[in-house]
């Protein structure tokens, strides 16, 4: 996954909270399971996501704690001037919060997603919904693309098809499932599941 052209992987920026460091940038596409706009397609890009160690606020002020962010690298910018004279005179004001920032930054933080995906079924067919969606689990490998869950199910004779996920759940009985995910791992430009949750629901929301 390459990085945005804005902000640079290694590099100070400005996040929403205050002035950081780009750990990582991670691009996400658009895959079968998304709700595409219609000027996009499967294989655009859907947003790119920067992993950031927070050192100061914008009055260059240190944060010391809950340093480790990651947002929307849209609503984050390369840094100014501005902002870097604030960075350079709190880095030279506050001498051990940045000795003790440079040793967080050595410390490695995994980042993990999830994708929900939420099916509405009928409440006689919950039992062969649960049984079919445990016999998926069972032969499902260590980590696996989204195609590899569709092409297990259907292995399986799952009675749901699986893109027929929907938003639209409210007093219906809903298996919702969770594809998991560790930022980094993919395949070309999808993304690489290494576990699978589910529940059923009311669809009260």
């Amino acid at each position: 996954m390459k990085s945005s052209n804005a902000i640079k992987e290694g590099e100070w920026f400005c996040a929403i909270e205050g002035i950081a460091i780009a750990e990582r940038v991670y691009n996400l596409y658009y895959e079968e399971y998304d709700c595409i706009p219609h000027n996009k397609k499967i294989g655009d890009l859907k947003m790119s996501v920067v992993k950031y160690r927070l050192f100061c606020d914008f009055e260059g002020h240190p944060i010391k704690r809950k340093r480790f962010r990651y947002f929307n690298a849209r609503y984050c910018s390369p840094i100014s001037i501005k902002w870097e004279k604030i960075l350079r005179k709190s880095i030279s004001d506050n001498p051990k919060e940045y000795a003790s920032f440079l040793k967080f930054l050595k410390q490695p933080k995994e980042l993990r997603g999830c994708v929900r995906l939420q099916y509405v079924i009928d409440e006689r067919d919950k039992e062969k919904v649960l049984n079919g969606i445990n016999a998926i689990c069972e032969k499902l490998p260590s980590k696996f693309t989204f195609s590899d869950f569709q092409k297990i199910a259907e292995e399986n004779h799952f009675i749901i098809n699986l893109k027929d996920f929907t938003e639209e759940t409210f007093g219906n009985l809903t298996l919702c499932i969770y594809l998991v995910y560790q930022y980094g791992d993919c395949i070309g430009k999808k993304l690489l599941f290494n576990s699978l949750n589910f529940e059923f629901d009311k669809g009260l929301w």
